[in-house]
């Protein structure tokens, strides 16, 4: 499997809070985005994980909001759930987010950036 490419940086956007749709299996990381690095100007984005099964955090305690530094991507992996009639077999990418708190590993199906004022 090639490695994750994303058409947009995440390098700095800042983590506001985390939200967990149980039904459809989305994480939604609501963020500052940052739009101009030289004026400072960010602006509110959600970043979608679709049908994700795992989501850990790794992270110290923080004076502040964890800000994303960078994006260690570990491909493709599969794994089995249960046993017998109950086993499901798992294909999911494997991402890990680097903060300045630690990290933040995610295993999905498919990532977006969606943009608040659409």
């Amino acid at each position: 499997m090639t490695k994750l490419s994303i058409d947009f940086p995440i390098h700095d956007s800042e983590i506001i809070c985390v939200k967990e749709d149980t039904l459809s299996n989305i994480i939604d990381f609501e963020i500052n985005y940052p739009i101009d690095w030289n004026s400072n100007t960010f602006e509110k984005k959600t970043l979608r994980f679709h049908n994700c099964l795992n989501y850990m955090i790794k992270e110290i305690p923080f004076a502040s909001r964890p800000h994303i530094l960078d994006l260690k991507d570990y491909g493709e992996i599969n794994y089995s759930i249960g046993e017998g009639r109950n086993k499901i077999d798992v294909k999911r990418r494997m991402i890990e987010l680097i903060t300045n708190a630690g990290s933040r590993i995610l295993e999905f199906e498919r990532l977006e950036l969606i943009d608040e004022n659409e």
